[in-house]
């Protein structure tokens, strides 16, 4: 767990998305949940050490971002889309998952369910609790319902998993263009601290990079499709596992990700 500000307390180095909550005088607002049982556990022992948890904002419907939900006390806000995506989660496969990386958080999941947001909006939505002020904002990009929650009196946002922090970024529900205009957007937030859904915290001078990898994958991906390869052929050549490490627990599935990532932005491209 990493303190970045007085208030704002961040984990970045266990498997699954970054995940962390912000302390009010009017309680505790927590930004995506940790997927493994175990550690949603003591992740509430710890947050209810410190005040009453009332909100909870997802910033994506992913797995990794919304499992532990259940293990939270809290109001739940997200993006109408998120809502909407979260209904078709399988209850089978979130279980199958933990059997494998949470075997001992899986005895935990006696009654457990897919706990949606109760709030949504469709472009931006306001929260005041106490001094500070959570701007939730929809940037769609690495997902269709992606938001950011900036908090401007502390100049930190979380981005979610628009911003990849020298780790490998997931393109296999990504919107590529919109998500590039997403990080200009982030860019222009008065914000010193960007909390990414993968990777280490780091600030506004990444977002080039993380851009410029965007499109290059999709330049990439073009260049196939120019040159007349299949599908399945582009799937075969093109791989960037030499650029960035897979984020923590994931280095197995590199090659599958990078799979999906030629899928998405194949099927994207060819109908251009």
């Amino acid at each position: 767990m990493e303190r970045i500000h007085r208030n704002i307390f961040v984990e970045t180095k266990i498997r699954g998305c970054n995940f962390g909550f912000v302390v009010t005088e009017e309680g505790i607002v927590m930004v995506d949940t940790p997927q493994a049982p175990t550690v949603a556990l003591k992740w509430r022992e710890l947050m209810e050490s410190k005040g009453e948890i009332r909100y909870l904002i997802n910033t994506e419907d992913h797995r990794d971002h919304v499992t532990g939900n259940y293990f939270f006390p809290a109001t739940g806000i997200a993006h109408q889309k998120v809502r909407e995506a979260m209904a078709a989660i399988q209850i089978d496969e979130i279980r199958e998952r933990i059997k494998t990386i949470d075997p001992a958080g899986y005895p935990l999941l006696d009654g457990f369910y897919i706990k949606k947001p109760s709030i949504t909006f469709s472009e931006r939505l306001t929260l005041s609790r106490g001094k500070l002020t959570f701007e939730v904002i929809h940037l769609p990009g690495h997902t269709a319902g992606e938001s950011a929650v900036y908090i401007p009196e502390e100049r930190v946002v979380f981005v979610g998993d628009n911003v990849f922090h020298k780790v490998q970024a997931f393109l296999h529900e990504a919107c590529p263009e919109d998500w590039l205009k997403s990080l200009k957007r982030i860019g222009e937030l008065d914000v010193d601290t960007i909390i990414p859904g993968h990777g280490e915290i780091c600030d506004k001078s990444y977002l080039n990079e993380q851009a410029a990898f965007i499109e290059e994958w999709m330049e990439t991906v073009q260049q196939a499709i120019h040159q007349g390869l299949s599908k399945k052929e582009a799937q075969a050549k093109i791989s960037f596992l030499d650029r960035y490490p897979m984020d923590v627990g994931l280095a197995e599935r590199g090659p599958e990700v990078m799979r999906m990532n030629v899928d998405r932005l194949y099927d994207i491209l060819s109908k251009r």
